[in-house]
């Protein structure tokens, strides 16, 4: 089985959404997700402060220009580089390595 048809597969027999709601579920009780809402708490204080116009923008409008300074400031690449680093934990390289084990195992049987 070619490496694209086992990520297809393992797509369409909802490991991957479950791994992504396992890891954003630890994300969100740990120590990480507290930390980002701090960062992130003391990030919008930090722009209201330098511009309180910003209370009265639209919420679209608002969106998108937190959206590009918390871009532009790499919290996101921080949250995302912590996720890929959770990902290589052994309860979740287990879970993957289980599952093409099994994905292979059906193919090989076929």
């Amino acid at each position: 089985m070619k490496p694209e048809e086992i990520v297809l597969q393992l797509k369409k027999n909802g490991t991957f959404d479950d791994l992504r709601k396992r890891l954003l579920a630890d994300f969100q009780s740990g120590a990480g997700g507290e930390n980002f809402l701090e960062k992130l708490k003391s990030f919008m204080e930090d722009m209201v402060a330098r511009d309180p116009s910003l209370i009265e923008k639209e919420s679209s409008a608002f969106y998108e220009l937190v959206s590009a300074e918390l871009e532009r400031a790499g919290i996101y690449n921080t949250i995302r580089q912590e996720a890929l680093e959770t990902l290589k934990g052994e309860q979740y390289q287990t879970r993957v390595n289980d599952e093409i084990k099994t994905l292979s195992g059906k193919t090989d049987n076929v």
